[in-house]
């Protein structure tokens, strides 16, 4: 058996692009670049400490995130 999700890429994405506009300031917002695919989030980008720790915070607790990988850099 497989795992059900609720939602398909585009509204994982969807999501994370409200939460980056609630988490990040625009500085932070600019070199960030979010992938998703199957549920797996791929984060890269430069911020700062306080923006990735939240930002990544709540993108695992988005329903149908199956993993993140995190290669955002702190600056």
């Amino acid at each position: 058996m497989g795992v059900v999700r609720r939602e398909d890429d585009a509204g994982i994405r969807g999501e994370i692009e409200q939460k980056v506009r609630t988490v990040c300031t625009p500085a932070d917002r600019s070199t960030l670049e979010v992938m998703v695919h199957d549920g797996v989030v791929e984060l890269t980008g430069r911020m700062s400490q306080a923006s990735m720790s939240r930002l990544v915070a709540e993108v695992e607790d988005i329903d149908d995130v199956v993993e993140v990988n995190n290669h955002l850099t702190a600056v």
